[in-house]
């Protein structure tokens, strides 16, 4: 099938008149590698993103964390199995604390994950042998990132959702900038 050519369309010619516009212009297509699409935003409320290197993790300004435009949960996503049978399963981190400013220097891969969901449940892989079994968990929070950012004094009384609340999800919302830095 081919496309008729539009350049030939009296209707849109004259419509183009209208608008006053003589240039045709050019239109290319780009990719914004900081937008989320709606597969991505579907998947970091509900299983959370795998990230492949922690530099793909930034600081904000305000001491929280983004992936591409949304501020995000960090955690690690492999918990071992031992760990779950005595509760001391990893914390997971909502700040730039000295814990992640230390998992960035090491460098390297990382098998860690994002999030955004407010109910504080996490998706993890409890490994146990050669077949990890995906499982919720609630996770506690990271005490170096209370502290960090001076968010509740314990953990205890620390919730995902209030969090939310007071550091907004959607950064392009707070600031209008697609890109942050940090």
């Amino acid at each position: 099938m081919q496309l008729p050519n539009f350049l030939d369309d009296p209707a849109l010619n004259d419509l183009r008149a209208q608008m006053g516009a003589k240039e045709l212009g050019t239109f290319r297509l780009s990719v914004n590698p900081y937008r989320f699409t709606m597969r991505e935003l579907e998947q970091l409320i509900v299983d959370g993103i795998d990230i492949r290197y922690m530099d793909e993790v930034r600081a904000l300004p305000d001491g929280t964390l983004c992936y591409k435009n949304r501020r995000v949960l960090l955690y690690a996503r492999d918990v071992p199995a031992e760990a779950v049978g005595v509760q001391a399963l990893p914390a997971f981190h909502f700040s730039n604390c000295t814990d992640v400013r230390g998992l960035r220097e090491k460098g390297g891969f990382a098998r860690h994950a994002v999030c955004a969901r407010e109910d504080g449940r996490f998706q993890v892989n409890v490994v146990n042998g050669a077949e990890p079994q995906i499982s919720q968990r609630q996770l506690p929070v990271c005490a170096a990132c209370l502290q960090e950012l001076a968010f509740d004094k314990t953990g205890a009384a620390f919730t995902v959702h209030r969090f939310f609340e007071k550091y907004q999800r959607n950064l392009a919302v707070e600031n209008k900038d697609p890109n942050p830095t940090g």
